[in-house]
């Protein structure tokens, strides 16, 4: 039977991930995009969507992503001469960024959420620093750009939480190198008054939040200008011990510290990476309730290092950032994993006494607590919550004889997603996105790969 245009559409999985816990023999009901009930199977002698060996959880949400930075995929991955690591990976990437006209920013933007949809992501925020042409010329639409990146993920379908970078400078007393003009803001209020342009976007799928790049390319001042925002608030913290030393040259405290100076240490704040953070400064982030959101695939990546173990109890999410990789699979495991190997033990963040505690903190860390660091309510599969839903094929040799979180929690890979919908509109089915191939020849002249297949 197939899904209606309009009433109630219901999905009957083998498993639902609920708020309270791994459910069977339920169906999921949603009505004009949120869900409306879960009720016993035995109540719907026929469904609309059929899901045998699915477990169905929220759609997974990718906190941290710089989109454009899929084009240049598997070309950093050889040494140049010198030395190698963050900075001159760094150096790297903005020759790519300055290669991309706004086509080619949307383009590849595009196929990044495209990828981001089939592997279960049904939302993601977008750290955006990408604004005027190379040069720092101003497009005749400030938010060109924006823009251009907002249109891509809801081309593809699914919902975009814009963070609005603010970019000054390139380090203390430092103007912005030729390299960086195209990230650069003239002012805090200029900032701001792009931020209000864009919330005033008219599509539920969007959000708009702030995100001062760093405490390196953002002074003081600034930060203060930003303290009176009311959205969620998104900022490198402590990614690189460069920072940290520079950090602390100019101001005589950590990057932390001089958030909770500008005023900006609150629980909408969500410090990225938080790799290298001073004594205490887990515990600042601890008291105000701020969030922090790992990248391990990237950090590992970019050699940046490890979230410290006493950061493991803060509320985590994950992003794919530098898009080496898009698996929020392994991405939400890989904060667990990390733990162990930095702890010398295993089950570093379970729950004492739990059976399932352990998996259902990894789903959480890739779905739910990822909303709440955007700005959403951060539901699960309940009445009331957005019919954002991913479903997981467990039909596979590898979840044999696996309970159905731990499989998703510590087995699954995007290849195992078979569908997602978002605000109920299935937008992948039998783990294709219908536009997959114009996506992927939209993007490849944009590609690296396009010019350089050796």
């Amino acid at each position: 039977m197939g899904e209606r245009e309009s009433g109630c559409t219901t999905l009957r999985p083998a498993w639902v991930w609920t708020p309270g816990g791994a459910r069977s023999g339920v169906c999921v009901e949603i009505r004009d995009g949120t869900i409306v009930g879960l009720t016993p199977s035995e109540r719907h002698p026929t469904v609309d969507v059929e899901l045998p060996g699915r477990l169905l959880i929220p759609a997974m949400v990718n906190a941290h992503s710089h989109a454009f930075q899929r084009a240049f995929r598997g070309h950093v991955q050889h040494r140049p001469a010198g030395r190698d690591d963050f900075w001159s990976w760094r150096d790297r990437m903005y020759a790519v960024a300055n290669g991309l006209d706004p086509d080619g920013v949307e383009a590849v933007s595009r196929l990044a959420f495209l990828e981001m949809a089939e592997a279960g992501i049904g939302q993601v925020g977008e750290f955006h620093y990408l604004h005027h042409a190379p040069d720092g010329a101003r497009y005749a639409d400030p938010d060109e750009l924006a823009r251009r990146v907002v249109r891509a993920a809801l081309d593809v379908g699914i919902r975009i939480t814009l963070l609005r970078v603010a970019y000054a400078r390139n380090g203390a007393g430092a103007p912005l190198r030729d390299d960086q003009r195209r990230f650069g803001d003239r002012s805090p209020d200029e900032v701001l008054a792009a931020v209000a342009r864009l919330r005033a976007l008219e599509d539920p799928r969007v959000r708009v939040g702030l995100a001062p790049h760093s405490v390196r390319a953002v002074p003081l001042d600034w930060l203060g200008a930003f303290a009176g925002f009311d959205g969620p608030v998104h900022v490198h913290v402590a990614e690189q011990p460069a920072e940290v030393v520079a950090c602390q040259a100019e101001y005589g405290r950590s990057p932390v510290g001089v958030l909770e100076q500008a005023g900006l240490l609150h629980d909408r704040l969500v410090a990225v990476h938080l790799t290298h953070p001073d004594p205490g400064d887990v515990g600042r982030l601890r008291d105000v309730g701020a969030g922090v959101c790992a990248c391990p695939g990237t950090e590992l990546d970019l050699g940046d290092g490890f979230l410290p173990l006493a950061a493991r109890d803060l509320s985590i999410s994950v992003g794919s950032d530098s898009q080496a990789t898009i698996d929020l699979f392994a991405e939400a495991r890989a904060v667990e994993l990390h733990a162990r190997a930095l702890a010398g033990r295993r089950n570093v963040m379970a729950p004492e006494g739990s059976r399932h505690g352990l998996a259902e903190r990894i789903l959480a860390i890739a779905t739910t607590t990822g909303d709440r660091h955007l700005g959403g309510p951060g539901l699960g599969i309940e009445p009331g919550a957005p019919a954002d839903l991913v479903a997981i094929d467990l039909r596979r040799p590898a979840a044999e004889g696996v309970p159905p979180l731990e499989a998703a929690a510590f087995v699954a890979t995007p290849e195992w997603v078979s569908d997602l919908w978002v605000a109920g509109r299935r937008i992948v089915r039998d783990g294709r996105h219908p536009d997959r191939d114009e996506v992927v020849r939209a993007a490849r002249p944009f590609l690296l790969s396009s010019t350089d297949r050796g």
